[in-house]
């Protein structure tokens, strides 16, 4: 879709669609009523029409991407700094 002129912001919102319905999904029983209500595939459909018929959702993703990625680091080293006062208390 990006070739066909769909946002950064567009495609962010649909993998987040993605990812929550690969994650919940994922559970066994609450999966599979969450995949009743919630449809990933016609949610990005929808807001593809969104984009292309009434310029909704336009804009970059580069700074929601950004913040992710910095949450990510915090978090790897939030990670690595316990592990490391761990083997420092074992040791």
């Amino acid at each position: 879709m990006v070739r066909r002129g769909a946002s950064g912001m567009v495609m962010l919102k649909m993998s987040g669609n993605i990812l929550l319905d690969t994650l919940v999904g994922s559970i066994p029983i609450l999966g599979d009523i969450f995949d009743l209500k919630f449809k990933s595939n016609v949610r990005n459909m929808r807001l593809l029409q969104e984009h292309y018929r009434y310029g909704k959702h336009a804009g970059s993703a580069w700074g929601p991407i950004l913040l992710v990625i910095c949450i990510i680091f915090a978090m790897l080293f939030l990670l690595l700094f316990v592990c490391w006062k761990v083997v420092q208390w074992v040791v």
